[in-house]
């Protein structure tokens, strides 16, 4: 259990700290396109803090991960493109993990529509938010590994 709930918060984490890289970049694009002047020099500026954090949680997560990972005969690179919150150890396991996939795809289908329909405003706040999608979508992801993760935590201490 340990393991799903620290990789579940890891990849929230990991979610938080893409849109607000994502979000600092388009916030430096909106910027330099909106107040560019033919007259004045191009300047283009960004936080580079949120790419700093970013790379250093992924590296340092990436590495945790792979030193606690259930199955120890996989390579790097096989253990890199697989889900590790999906790593069963026996039937019991992969039954919690069949029911909090199936929520976490119910969260995931009722929190898009919803998030659809916000967009229908969007341009109404679009110069005061200009990187609400990016932060629409990584809410969606957020939702779905929290209900994920909460989901698993209940069945396995029933």
């Amino acid at each position: 259990m340990k393991h799903v709930v620290v990789q579940s918060i890891s990849s929230i984490v990991l979610y938080i700290l893409t849109a607000l890289s994502f979000g600092s970049l388009t916030t430096g694009i909106y910027q330099t396109v909106n107040h560019y002047h033919r007259d004045e020099a191009f300047i283009f500026q960004m936080n580079a803090l949120p790419w700093i954090a970013l790379i250093l949680f992924g590296i340092s997560w990436s590495i945790y991960s792979y030193k606690t990972r259930p199955n120890k005969n996989l390579s790097f690179w096989k253990w890199s493109v697989q889900m590790t919150e999906f790593s069963e150890v026996d039937e019991r396991e992969q039954i919690i993990t069949a029911k909090a996939t199936k929520a976490a795809y119910v969260s995931f289908s009722i929190s898009v529509p919803i998030l659809m329909g916000s967009f229908m405003f969007y341009p109404l706040f679009e110069d005061a938010l200009p990187t609400y999608p990016i932060y629409a979508l990584a809410s969606t992801l957020i939702i779905a590994t929290f209900v994920y993760m909460v989901t698993w935590i209940r069945a396995y201490t029933r």
